[in-house]
Protein backbone atom coordinates (compact mmCIF):
# COMPACT_ATOMS: atom_id res chain seq x y z
CA UNK A 1 0.00 0.00 0.00
CA UNK A 2 1.59 3.74 -0.99
CA UNK A 3 2.35 5.73 2.10
CA UNK A 4 1.59 9.73 2.29
CA UNK A 5 3.88 11.69 3.50
CA UNK A 6 1.84 14.20 5.65
CA UNK A 7 4.49 16.15 7.00
CA UNK A 8 4.28 18.24 4.38
CA UNK A 9 0.62 18.24 3.52
CA UNK A 10 -2.40 18.91 5.32
CA UNK A 11 -4.45 16.22 5.67
CA UNK A 12 -7.78 17.97 4.99
CA UNK A 13 -6.34 18.88 1.92
CA UNK A 14 -5.61 15.27 1.05
CA UNK A 15 -9.23 14.49 2.35
CA UNK A 16 -10.83 17.43 0.22
CA UNK A 17 -8.64 16.29 -3.06
CA UNK A 18 -9.84 12.48 -2.82
CA UNK A 19 -13.63 13.60 -2.37
CA UNK A 20 -13.03 15.60 -5.42
CA UNK A 21 -11.76 12.75 -7.40
CA UNK A 22 -14.52 10.71 -6.28
CA UNK A 23 -16.96 13.18 -7.66
CA UNK A 24 -15.45 12.98 -10.73
CA UNK A 25 -14.82 9.65 -11.46
CA UNK A 26 -18.14 8.50 -10.31
CA UNK A 27 -20.29 11.03 -12.62
CA UNK A 28 -20.78 8.77 -15.53
CA UNK A 29 -21.53 5.44 -13.66
CA UNK A 30 -25.07 4.49 -13.67
CA UNK A 31 -24.33 1.21 -11.43
CA UNK A 32 -26.17 2.02 -8.05
CA UNK A 33 -23.96 2.84 -5.46
CA UNK A 34 -23.30 0.90 -2.35
CA UNK A 35 -24.28 3.16 0.99
CA UNK A 36 -21.25 4.37 3.00
CA UNK A 37 -20.32 7.07 5.18
CA UNK A 38 -18.32 9.97 4.38
CA UNK A 39 -15.45 9.24 6.67
CA UNK A 40 -15.09 5.89 4.50
CA UNK A 41 -15.15 7.45 1.19
CA UNK A 42 -12.73 10.12 1.95
CA UNK A 43 -10.66 7.02 3.38
CA UNK A 44 -10.83 5.58 0.00
CA UNK A 45 -7.33 5.12 -1.59
CA UNK A 46 -7.44 7.24 -4.88
CA UNK A 47 -5.57 8.71 -7.53
CA UNK A 48 -5.72 12.78 -7.37
CA UNK A 49 -6.72 14.22 -10.80
CA UNK A 50 -5.87 18.04 -10.75
CA UNK A 51 -8.35 19.88 -12.39
CA UNK A 52 -10.25 23.14 -11.40
CA UNK A 53 -12.69 23.81 -9.18
CA UNK A 54 -14.69 25.83 -11.64
CA UNK A 55 -15.53 22.46 -13.66
CA UNK A 56 -17.92 21.84 -11.07
CA UNK A 57 -20.91 22.99 -8.94
CA UNK A 58 -20.96 22.07 -5.44
CA UNK A 59 -24.24 22.34 -3.84
CA UNK A 60 -25.00 22.36 -0.09
CA UNK A 61 -29.26 21.67 0.37
CA UNK A 62 -30.61 22.33 3.96
CA UNK A 63 -33.78 20.56 4.74
CA UNK A 64 -36.63 19.80 7.35
CA UNK A 65 -37.66 17.36 4.35
CA UNK A 66 -37.21 13.87 5.68
CA UNK A 67 -38.22 12.58 2.26
CA UNK A 68 -34.79 13.65 1.26
CA UNK A 69 -33.53 10.74 3.70
CA UNK A 70 -34.72 7.91 0.43
CA UNK A 71 -31.67 6.25 -0.23
CA UNK A 72 -32.80 5.35 -3.93
CA UNK A 73 -33.64 9.00 -4.78
CA UNK A 74 -33.36 12.28 -3.49
CA UNK A 75 -36.17 14.78 -4.92
CA UNK A 76 -36.81 18.56 -4.30
CA UNK A 77 -40.14 18.07 -6.40
CA UNK A 78 -40.32 14.23 -6.96
CA UNK A 79 -39.71 14.52 -10.42
CA UNK A 80 -35.80 15.33 -10.66
CA UNK A 81 -33.38 13.29 -9.02
CA UNK A 82 -30.54 15.58 -7.84
CA UNK A 83 -27.80 13.47 -8.85
CA UNK A 84 -28.70 14.78 -12.07
CA UNK A 85 -28.87 18.59 -11.48
CA UNK A 86 -25.64 19.48 -9.90
CA UNK A 87 -21.90 17.41 -10.37
CA UNK A 88 -21.82 17.15 -5.95
CA UNK A 89 -24.73 17.44 -3.78
CA UNK A 90 -24.60 17.46 0.14
CA UNK A 91 -27.59 17.09 1.78
CA UNK A 92 -28.42 18.18 5.47
CA UNK A 93 -31.66 17.51 7.13
CA UNK A 94 -33.08 18.87 10.24
CA UNK A 95 -35.26 16.90 12.16
CA UNK A 96 -36.03 16.49 16.16
CA UNK A 97 -35.84 12.80 17.70
CA UNK A 98 -33.90 9.82 18.15
CA UNK A 99 -30.23 10.72 16.71
CA UNK A 100 -29.52 8.58 13.84
CA UNK A 101 -27.04 5.50 13.46
CA UNK A 102 -25.22 7.21 10.70
CA UNK A 103 -25.48 11.20 10.73
CA UNK A 104 -23.23 11.12 7.22
CA UNK A 105 -23.47 8.89 4.36
CA UNK A 106 -22.43 8.85 1.26
CA UNK A 107 -25.96 7.21 -1.30
CA UNK A 108 -24.62 7.78 -4.76
CA UNK A 109 -22.02 8.47 -6.58
CA UNK A 110 -22.06 12.61 -6.50
CA UNK A 111 -24.85 12.63 -3.01
CA UNK A 112 -23.93 13.12 0.54
CA UNK A 113 -26.47 13.05 3.46
CA UNK A 114 -25.84 14.39 7.08
CA UNK A 115 -28.71 14.04 9.75
CA UNK A 116 -28.86 16.30 13.06
CA UNK A 117 -31.49 15.36 15.62
CA UNK A 118 -32.40 17.01 18.35
CA UNK A 119 -34.97 17.60 21.45
CA UNK A 120 -35.84 20.70 21.08
CA UNK A 121 -36.01 22.87 17.53
CA UNK A 122 -34.42 25.98 18.19
CA UNK A 123 -31.13 24.15 19.43
CA UNK A 124 -30.98 22.47 15.51
CA UNK A 125 -29.41 25.19 13.90
CA UNK A 126 -26.54 24.99 16.72
CA UNK A 127 -25.82 21.48 15.88
CA UNK A 128 -26.29 21.76 12.59
CA UNK A 129 -23.47 23.89 12.12
CA UNK A 130 -21.25 21.99 14.17
CA UNK A 131 -21.47 19.03 11.90
CA UNK A 132 -20.98 21.39 8.95
CA UNK A 133 -17.59 22.62 10.48
CA UNK A 134 -16.75 18.98 10.98
CA UNK A 135 -17.70 17.28 7.47
CA UNK A 136 -17.67 19.87 4.97
CA UNK A 137 -14.45 22.14 6.40
CA UNK A 138 -11.13 21.64 4.33
CA UNK A 139 -7.62 23.54 4.57
CA UNK A 140 -9.12 24.74 0.75
CA UNK A 141 -12.11 26.44 3.04
CA UNK A 142 -15.80 24.96 2.88
CA UNK A 143 -16.27 22.10 0.48
CA UNK A 144 -20.08 23.82 -1.34
CA UNK A 145 -20.02 26.60 -3.51
CA UNK A 146 -23.61 27.68 -3.27
CA UNK A 147 -26.34 26.62 -0.16
CA UNK A 148 -30.10 26.59 -0.90
CA UNK A 149 -31.66 26.70 1.96
CA UNK A 150 -35.51 24.99 1.61
CA UNK A 151 -37.32 26.70 4.44
CA UNK A 152 -37.37 30.37 6.11
CA UNK A 153 -36.98 29.02 9.17
CA UNK A 154 -34.06 26.85 11.05
CA UNK A 155 -32.29 25.82 7.61
CA UNK A 156 -32.32 29.53 6.84
CA UNK A 157 -30.80 30.49 9.61
CA UNK A 158 -28.30 27.49 9.24
CA UNK A 159 -27.67 28.57 5.59
CA UNK A 160 -26.78 32.22 7.02
CA UNK A 161 -24.77 31.59 9.00
CA UNK A 162 -22.55 29.43 7.34
CA UNK A 163 -22.83 31.41 3.83
CA UNK A 164 -21.71 34.35 6.04
CA UNK A 165 -19.02 32.70 7.61
CA UNK A 166 -17.45 31.21 4.90
CA UNK A 167 -18.32 33.58 1.92
CA UNK A 168 -20.67 31.83 -0.19
CA UNK A 169 -23.68 32.69 -2.32
CA UNK A 170 -26.94 31.42 -0.54
CA UNK A 171 -30.58 31.13 -1.87
CA UNK A 172 -33.95 30.92 -0.18
CA UNK A 173 -36.56 28.73 -0.99
CA UNK A 174 -39.96 29.25 0.03
CA UNK A 175 -42.83 26.24 -0.32
CA UNK A 176 -45.44 27.05 1.81
CA UNK A 177 -47.80 29.67 3.05
CA UNK A 178 -46.45 30.67 6.88
CA UNK A 179 -48.16 34.11 7.07
CA UNK A 180 -51.95 32.26 6.74
CA UNK A 181 -53.80 30.92 9.69
CA UNK A 182 -53.20 27.27 8.31
CA UNK A 183 -49.75 27.36 8.95
CA UNK A 184 -49.79 28.06 12.59
CA UNK A 185 -52.45 25.64 13.20
CA UNK A 186 -50.20 22.93 11.55
CA UNK A 187 -47.45 22.55 14.72
CA UNK A 188 -47.57 24.47 18.04
CA UNK A 189 -43.89 25.68 17.10
CA UNK A 190 -45.20 27.47 14.14
CA UNK A 191 -46.03 31.32 15.68
CA UNK A 192 -42.27 31.04 17.12
CA UNK A 193 -41.14 29.77 13.33
CA UNK A 194 -43.15 32.79 11.72
CA UNK A 195 -41.08 35.25 14.09
CA UNK A 196 -37.51 33.45 12.71
CA UNK A 197 -39.04 33.90 9.12
CA UNK A 198 -38.95 38.00 9.00
CA UNK A 199 -35.70 37.63 10.61
CA UNK A 200 -34.19 34.75 7.78
CA UNK A 201 -35.74 36.26 4.71
CA UNK A 202 -33.94 39.46 4.53
CA UNK A 203 -30.86 37.57 4.32
CA UNK A 204 -31.19 36.66 1.02
CA UNK A 205 -30.74 38.34 -1.67
CA UNK A 206 -32.06 35.30 -4.26
CA UNK A 207 -35.30 33.79 -3.12
CA UNK A 208 -37.89 30.97 -4.71
CA UNK A 209 -41.19 30.26 -3.85
CA UNK A 210 -43.66 27.86 -5.39
CA UNK A 211 -46.55 30.27 -6.16
CA UNK A 212 -46.91 33.90 -7.74
CA UNK A 213 -49.04 34.73 -4.71
CA UNK A 214 -45.76 33.59 -2.00
CA UNK A 215 -44.20 35.64 -4.67
CA UNK A 216 -45.77 38.82 -4.56
CA UNK A 217 -46.03 38.27 -0.59
CA UNK A 218 -41.85 38.10 -0.34
CA UNK A 219 -41.42 40.88 -2.88
CA UNK A 220 -44.08 43.35 -1.14
CA UNK A 221 -42.70 42.58 2.43
CA UNK A 222 -39.49 42.03 1.70
CA UNK A 223 -38.04 42.76 -1.59
CA UNK A 224 -35.11 40.94 -2.38
CA UNK A 225 -33.16 41.80 -5.51
CA UNK A 226 -34.13 37.71 -7.25
CA UNK A 227 -37.30 36.85 -6.60
CA UNK A 228 -38.53 34.21 -8.58
CA UNK A 229 -41.13 30.84 -8.86
CA UNK A 230 -39.69 27.59 -8.94
CA UNK A 231 -40.25 26.08 -12.72
CA UNK A 232 -42.72 23.31 -12.69
CA UNK A 233 -43.11 20.38 -14.92
CA UNK A 234 -45.75 18.24 -15.37
CA UNK A 235 -46.25 15.90 -18.73
CA UNK A 236 -49.56 17.91 -19.33
CA UNK A 237 -49.20 17.98 -22.96
CA UNK A 238 -49.58 14.76 -23.55
CA UNK A 239 -53.44 15.23 -22.27
CA UNK A 240 -53.56 18.47 -24.20
CA UNK A 241 -53.29 16.22 -27.63
CA UNK A 242 -54.68 12.79 -26.13
CA UNK A 243 -56.73 12.24 -28.64
CA UNK A 244 -58.77 8.96 -26.06
CA UNK A 245 -61.96 9.67 -25.80
CA UNK A 246 -65.63 7.75 -24.54
CA UNK A 247 -69.24 8.60 -26.21
CA UNK A 248 -70.80 9.06 -22.76
CA UNK A 249 -74.18 10.03 -24.28
CA UNK A 250 -74.28 6.51 -25.43
CA UNK A 251 -72.74 4.56 -22.74
CA UNK A 252 -74.87 6.71 -20.29
CA UNK A 253 -78.52 6.63 -22.22
CA UNK A 254 -80.94 8.99 -22.43
CA UNK A 255 -78.35 11.43 -20.71
CA UNK A 256 -76.71 13.91 -22.62
CA UNK A 257 -74.88 16.57 -20.47
CA UNK A 258 -72.25 15.60 -18.37
CA UNK A 259 -70.88 16.99 -14.79
CA UNK A 260 -68.28 15.04 -13.55
CA UNK A 261 -66.85 14.73 -9.72
CA UNK A 262 -63.54 12.50 -9.67
CA UNK A 263 -62.20 11.56 -5.87
CA UNK A 264 -61.97 9.50 -3.22
CA UNK A 265 -65.44 8.88 -1.52
CA UNK A 266 -64.18 8.85 1.96
CA UNK A 267 -64.75 10.98 5.28
CA UNK A 268 -62.76 13.47 4.00
CA UNK A 269 -64.39 14.09 0.61
CA UNK A 270 -66.21 17.33 0.00
CA UNK A 271 -68.84 15.04 -2.83
CA UNK A 272 -71.98 15.78 -0.75
CA UNK A 273 -71.20 19.95 -1.52
CA UNK A 274 -70.95 18.92 -5.11
CA UNK A 275 -74.10 17.04 -4.50
CA UNK A 276 -75.93 20.09 -2.99
CA UNK A 277 -74.45 22.34 -5.55
CA UNK A 278 -75.69 20.19 -8.47
CA UNK A 279 -79.47 19.45 -7.14
CA UNK A 280 -81.13 21.70 -8.87
CA UNK A 281 -79.71 21.08 -12.32
CA UNK A 282 -80.03 17.01 -11.55
CA UNK A 283 -83.93 17.41 -12.03
CA UNK A 284 -82.97 17.87 -15.86
CA UNK A 285 -83.73 14.52 -16.63
CA UNK A 286 -81.09 15.20 -19.97
CA UNK A 287 -78.56 16.24 -17.24
CA UNK A 288 -76.20 13.60 -15.40
CA UNK A 289 -73.12 13.84 -12.74
CA UNK A 290 -70.75 10.88 -13.35
CA UNK A 291 -69.09 10.29 -9.54
CA UNK A 292 -65.47 8.79 -10.56
CA UNK A 293 -64.33 6.96 -7.87
CA UNK A 294 -64.62 5.08 -4.68
CA UNK A 295 -64.01 4.56 -0.87
CA UNK A 296 -65.90 3.60 2.43
CA UNK A 297 -68.01 6.97 2.12
CA UNK A 298 -69.50 5.28 -0.99
CA UNK A 299 -72.61 4.12 0.81
CA UNK A 300 -73.52 6.73 2.54
CA UNK A 301 -72.83 9.05 -0.27
CA UNK A 302 -75.64 6.53 -2.38
CA UNK A 303 -78.27 7.23 0.48
CA UNK A 304 -78.03 10.85 0.17
CA UNK A 305 -78.53 11.23 -3.38
CA UNK A 306 -81.71 8.76 -2.77
CA UNK A 307 -82.36 11.22 0.05
CA UNK A 308 -82.97 14.05 -2.31
CA UNK A 309 -84.35 12.20 -6.00
CA UNK A 310 -81.58 12.30 -8.16
CA UNK A 311 -80.23 9.03 -8.15
CA UNK A 312 -81.52 8.21 -11.48
CA UNK A 313 -79.31 11.18 -12.32
CA UNK A 314 -76.25 10.24 -10.48
CA UNK A 315 -74.03 7.50 -11.42
CA UNK A 316 -71.14 6.52 -9.26
CA UNK A 317 -68.48 4.33 -11.78
CA UNK A 318 -65.78 2.99 -9.81
CA UNK A 319 -64.67 0.70 -12.72
CA UNK A 320 -63.07 3.67 -14.67
CA UNK A 321 -59.75 2.45 -15.19
CA UNK A 322 -58.92 6.16 -16.29
CA UNK A 323 -60.67 9.51 -15.49
CA UNK A 324 -58.84 11.02 -19.05
CA UNK A 325 -61.33 9.92 -21.63
CA UNK A 326 -63.92 11.23 -19.14
CA UNK A 327 -62.06 14.48 -18.63
CA UNK A 328 -61.51 14.67 -22.49
CA UNK A 329 -65.33 14.08 -23.11
CA UNK A 330 -67.35 15.65 -20.29
CA UNK A 331 -68.82 18.90 -19.93
CA UNK A 332 -68.27 20.18 -17.29
CA UNK A 333 -65.73 19.22 -14.35
CA UNK A 334 -67.08 19.92 -10.71
CA UNK A 335 -64.24 20.34 -7.71
CA UNK A 336 -65.14 20.69 -4.12
CA UNK A 337 -62.22 18.68 -2.69
CA UNK A 338 -59.35 20.96 -1.43
CA UNK A 339 -56.71 17.81 -1.01
CA UNK A 340 -53.24 17.76 -3.00
CA UNK A 341 -55.09 14.99 -5.01
CA UNK A 342 -57.69 17.72 -6.44
CA UNK A 343 -54.94 20.40 -7.06
CA UNK A 344 -53.33 17.87 -9.35
CA UNK A 345 -56.73 16.96 -10.90
CA UNK A 346 -57.66 20.63 -11.59
CA UNK A 347 -54.28 20.85 -13.85
CA UNK A 348 -55.23 17.40 -15.17
CA UNK A 349 -58.76 19.13 -15.93
CA UNK A 350 -57.44 21.93 -17.65
CA UNK A 351 -54.86 20.21 -20.22
CA UNK A 352 -57.53 17.42 -21.01
CA UNK A 353 -59.68 20.48 -21.74
CA UNK A 354 -63.17 20.22 -19.86
CA UNK A 355 -64.43 23.76 -18.46
CA UNK A 356 -64.26 24.06 -14.33
CA UNK A 357 -66.10 24.68 -11.38
CA UNK A 358 -64.06 24.72 -8.16
CA UNK A 359 -63.68 25.31 -4.63
CA UNK A 360 -60.85 28.40 -4.18
CA UNK A 361 -57.58 27.28 -3.29
CA UNK A 362 -54.26 29.66 -2.98
CA UNK A 363 -52.79 27.18 -5.46
CA UNK A 364 -55.98 27.39 -7.47
CA UNK A 365 -56.27 31.43 -7.38
CA UNK A 366 -52.84 31.70 -8.35
CA UNK A 367 -53.27 29.50 -11.32
CA UNK A 368 -56.65 30.45 -13.07
CA UNK A 369 -57.99 33.58 -13.62
CA UNK A 370 -61.55 33.99 -12.48
CA UNK A 371 -64.18 33.73 -15.05
CA UNK A 372 -61.53 33.45 -17.96
CA UNK A 373 -59.84 29.97 -17.55
CA UNK A 374 -62.22 28.24 -14.75
CA UNK A 375 -64.78 29.24 -11.98
CA UNK A 376 -63.87 29.80 -8.41
CA UNK A 377 -66.06 29.64 -5.70
CA UNK A 378 -65.22 30.38 -1.89
CA UNK A 379 -65.40 27.33 0.38
CA UNK A 380 -69.00 26.69 1.56
CA UNK A 381 -70.76 29.08 -1.05
CA UNK A 382 -72.83 26.69 -2.90
CA UNK A 383 -75.43 29.40 -4.25
CA UNK A 384 -72.52 31.09 -6.64
CA UNK A 385 -71.58 27.19 -7.33
CA UNK A 386 -74.95 26.73 -8.27
CA UNK A 387 -74.70 29.95 -10.48
CA UNK A 388 -71.61 28.71 -11.66
CA UNK A 389 -72.42 25.48 -12.90
CA UNK A 390 -75.95 26.81 -14.53
CA UNK A 391 -74.31 29.69 -16.38
CA UNK A 392 -71.16 27.34 -18.38
CA UNK A 393 -74.25 24.76 -19.15
CA UNK A 394 -76.13 27.45 -20.81
CA UNK A 395 -73.06 29.17 -22.27
CA UNK A 396 -71.78 26.98 -24.88
CA UNK A 397 -68.98 29.72 -26.11
CA UNK A 398 -67.80 30.29 -22.77
CA UNK A 399 -66.80 26.94 -21.96
CA UNK A 400 -64.93 26.44 -25.52
CA UNK A 401 -63.32 29.94 -23.53
CA UNK A 402 -62.70 28.24 -20.83
CA UNK A 403 -60.90 25.15 -22.35
CA UNK A 404 -58.64 27.23 -24.76
CA UNK A 405 -57.74 29.62 -21.66
CA UNK A 406 -57.06 27.11 -19.36
CA UNK A 407 -54.54 24.86 -21.94
CA UNK A 408 -53.39 28.12 -23.01
CA UNK A 409 -51.85 28.44 -19.36
CA UNK A 410 -50.84 24.98 -18.90
CA UNK A 411 -48.36 25.45 -22.01
CA UNK A 412 -47.33 28.82 -20.64
CA UNK A 413 -46.82 27.97 -16.67
CA UNK A 414 -45.70 24.11 -16.89
CA UNK A 415 -42.30 23.18 -18.77
CA UNK A 416 -43.42 19.58 -20.57
CA UNK A 417 -39.93 18.92 -22.13
CA UNK A 418 -38.18 17.38 -19.34
CA UNK A 419 -34.90 18.46 -20.76
CA UNK A 420 -35.89 21.95 -20.77
CA UNK A 421 -37.01 21.73 -17.27
CA UNK A 422 -34.32 20.00 -15.66
CA UNK A 423 -31.69 23.47 -17.22
CA UNK A 424 -34.19 25.32 -16.02
CA UNK A 425 -34.23 24.18 -12.53
CA UNK A 426 -30.49 24.27 -12.41
CA UNK A 427 -30.69 27.48 -13.65
CA UNK A 428 -32.72 28.79 -11.51
CA UNK A 429 -31.12 28.02 -8.09
CA UNK A 430 -27.69 28.90 -10.06
CA UNK A 431 -28.93 32.39 -10.44
CA UNK A 432 -27.66 32.81 -7.06
CA UNK A 433 -24.03 32.74 -8.18
CA UNK A 434 -24.94 36.07 -10.02
CA UNK A 435 -26.65 38.03 -7.67
CA UNK A 436 -24.46 37.17 -5.11
CA UNK A 437 -21.44 38.82 -7.09
CA UNK A 438 -23.44 41.80 -8.35
CA UNK A 439 -24.54 42.57 -4.54
CA UNK A 440 -21.33 41.82 -3.13
CA UNK A 441 -18.84 44.99 -2.17
CA UNK A 442 -15.81 46.03 -4.64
Amino acid sequence: MARRDLSSRDASSVASSELEYVIRSGKDKTEPVKTISVQEALADKRLYKAKSDREVTRVLFISQNTSLLNPTKQSLDGYLNLSELFDEVHILILRQGIPPKNPSLRVADNIWIYTISTTFWWWSPVVALKLLEEQLVFASGFRADLIVARDPFESALVAYKIGEKYNRPAQLHILEEFQSAGFLRRARNNIWRRYLARFTIPHFQSVRTTTESLLTYIKTKFNPSDIQTLPKFQDYESLITATERIDLKDKYRPHIVFLLFVGKLDAQSRFVDALQATRFVLRNPRVALLVLGDGKARSEFKRRVKAIGVEKQVVFESKAPSAVPYLKSGHILVVTDTDADSEELVLKGAAAGIPMVMTKTEFRADTFINGVSAYMCEPGDQETFTGYIDDLLNKPELRDKFTKNAQAMIRQKFHTDPGSYRESYRNSIEEAFFVDAQTSPE
